[in-house]
């Protein structure tokens, strides 16, 4: 059986949209829109960015029209906080060179290995410190 892929965007590449509308993003996103979901951590950081901006209205209204172009939302789940844990662990065991992630980009590849899920960013250098995680970086398609 041939297992499908699931593509989970970070943030940063979704900021380009919910902030103005990326025509390019947009683009990528009715191409891989059946392979498409957004993790939960990933929208709570959205919402989270809505909250604190002074167009909050409008940021909201493109993070609605954003949800209509992925519509699946990924819970977070114990088997992803498992594996957050695990690569949370890993990062911190590089000392005295560790270099760890941020805690919410740690959840969101846990998130994105417990589902075998590739990262969509613009911080490819940073998601591709832990091991076994499939990363990709759309801005190097835009032209």
């Amino acid at each position: 059986m041939v297992k499908r892929r699931i593509y989970f965007p970070d943030t940063n590449a979704l900021s380009g949209f919910a902030a103005r509308r990326d025509e390019h993003l947009v683009e990528l996103i009715e191409r891989h829109r059946s392979a498409l979901r957004l993790s939960a951590v990933v929208w709570f950081e959205l919402c989270y960015g809505a909250e604190k901006r002074k167009d909050q209205l409008k940021f909201e209204a493109r993070l609605e029209e954003l949800r209509h172009l992925i519509p699946k939302v990924e819970p977070f789940d114990e088997v992803a906080a498992r594996a957050a844990a695990r690569v949370r662990a890993y990062l911190a065991n590089l000392k005295p060179n560790a270099q760890p992630i941020g805690p919410l980009d740690c959840l969101l590849a846990g998130h994105a290995l417990a589902l075998g899920a590739t990262v969509v960013t613009n911080n490819v250098r940073e998601f591709s410190r832990v091991p076994g995680l499939l990363v990709e970086d759309w801005q190097d398609t835009l032209g």
